[in-house]
């Protein structure tokens, strides 16, 4: 399918979103067919270099595994880049650079412009968005993650976003969304009888989503000591996931309807208690056998941060479908394995022939690093009467559609090309996940230490231990057999 013709601009043009992720999508989508000749990319940066010296720092080639040469030369042809400060220049000196870049390309005027920028200039970039609205074509404004700090200042952005843009004109992007087993944990559930019978409190037990991380704070210790872990992961990914997981069937089949779902949930979200949550920081340690420092040495971070780079909450969906049932999340840096999974873990019964199951029976959905969805099941041990085996039925996603499925950024650029809003939070969705991350927040204990190359904090342990349970970890499927499919 080939989109419709626009001009593509990115602020932040000079940044590593764009060279990783955004350029690299784009790439994608043109090796695909799916741009058309008239889709030009305008990079705007605050350096004041060439067009040609931008494009040779691009390198574009290296976040580009098999490249096409033809393919990465289109890109690189329809590429301009732009000089212009966000905070000093003025709208009429940001009109009058895009309108000439059009002018040479004689494109349409539709715009799909991509914020990738600090959270505290989105108010002024909005501002010079709106030298460039026309009705009679279509300007989309896509904002990247963190969509605020808390929900004060969420509410201040939004307003003033809201004051240039409409709601159908902005697209919030959070990644994860992006991701195809993300976006298949709909499909799973809701086009599948045998799934969608099953996903209620009188058969699921409780409920994992975990995204556990290897690398340490890298070159984001600037942002990430703001933030930490509860607001840079939990507001926005895992309350995703959760949402996806725990929504009521939509009303009906369009994007609206989908995200009405999914801001119910939150809504639906029980306060958490002080005794739910349990924050922890690395120290030094291995991964691997590498040895790491811990986090107060790492360059940026203050000797005395209490920033936390692991949680783990218990926390309860308050609807019919979910009463009584624990959602446990946990995210954390600098942990012994580098994955994230939902594992929706069903009640553990005697059966009716007196035995009792070698081990529950569980749904996994595996987001990465190896994705697909396994489910597991008890067989008999031949010879061995009354005693059973833990079995994984396990379809592999790239085994059956191949390597090259949709990145998810190529996932989000193609869904604001099309004007879908489906993967992308609405307002009312994250001034709730603020309110809810504002009101944990305000409860929570410093965070103790872990060991960096760990699973976490021991008490996290006792998190689970104290509902009789325990953190399904990514290499407990190890002991059980695959049987894949696909």
């Amino acid at each position: 399918m080939i989109l419709e013709s626009q001009m593509i601009i990115i602020f932040g043009g000079t940044g590593d979103l764009t060279r990783r992720k955004l350029l690299p999508s784009l790439y994608h989508l043109l090796k695909k067919k799916q741009l058309t000749d008239c889709t030009p990319i305008v990079c705007l940066g605050r350096q004041k270099i060439t067009r040609e010296s931008f494009l040779k720092n691009l390198t574009i080639d290296k976040f580009i595994e098999d490249s096409d040469d033809a393919v990465v030369q289109d890109l690189l042809g329809r590429i301009e880049y732009l000089s212009f400060d966000v905070l000093t220049g003025s709208p009429p000196e940001f009109y009058a650079g895009i309108e000439a870049i059009r002018q040479k390309y004689k494109c349409a005027a539709n715009s799909l412009i991509y914020l990738a920028l600090p959270t505290t200039v989105f108010q002024k970039t909005a501002e010079l968005v709106g030298v460039l609205l026309d009705e009679t074509c279509w300007q989309r404004v896509v904002f990247e993650k963190p969509f605020g700090e808390d929900v004060v200042s969420a509410r201040k952005l939004n307003e003033s976003i809201m004051s240039v843009l409409r709601e159908d004109q902005i697209f919030r992007v959070d990644h994860y969304l992006g991701k195809e087993l993300v976006q298949n944990i709909l499909t799973l559930r809701f086009a599948n009888e045998i799934f969608a019978s099953t996903w209620h409190e009188q058969i699921i037990d409780h409920i994992q989503i975990t995204v556990s991380e290897t690398l340490g704070v890298e070159k984001r210790a600037g942002y990430y000591d703001r933030s930490g872990a509860v607001r840079d992961m939990v507001q926005n990914h895992l309350l995703q996931l959760l949402s996806f997981v725990a929504m009521e069937p939509p009303r009906a089949g369009t994007a609206d309807a989908l995200r009405d779902a999914a801001a119910a949930v939150i809504g639906h979200l029980r306060p958490v208690e002080k005794k739910d949550v349990v924050l922890g920081q690395y120290g030094s340690g291995f991964v691997g056998n590498s040895p790491v420092v811990g986090y107060t040495a790492e360059d940026g971070v203050s000797d005395e941060s209490v920033t936390e780079t692991y949680v783990a909450l218990r926390t309860y969906v308050d609807a019919p479908r979910w009463q009584g049932v624990p959602f446990y999340l946990r995210t954390g840096k600098r942990l012994k394995h580098r994955y994230a999974d939902i594992r929706l873990v069903f009640k553990h019964k005697t059966s009716p022939l007196g035995t009792i199951p070698d081990e529950p029976n569980m749904i996994i959905i595996r987001i990465q690093p190896d994705e697909g969805i396994a489910l597991t099941f008890n067989v008999r041990k031949p010879g061995d009467s009354g005693n059973t085996e833990s079995v994984l039925m396990d379809f592999c996603h790239h085994c059956h559609f191949g390597p090259n499925t949709p990145e998810a950024y190529e996932s989000i650029l193609r869904n604001v090309m099309l004007g879908d809003h489906s993967i992308f939070p609405r307002w009312d969705w994250i001034e709730a996940s603020w309110k809810y991350i504002d009101g944990l927040r305000r409860i929570v204990s410093p965070p103790g230490n872990y060991t960096a190359g760990s699973e976490g904090p021991v008490e996290a342990d006792t998190l689970l231990a104290q509902d009789g349970r325990k953190w399904l970890n990514d290499n407990s499927s190890q002991q059980i057999i695959p049987l894949h499919l696909g």
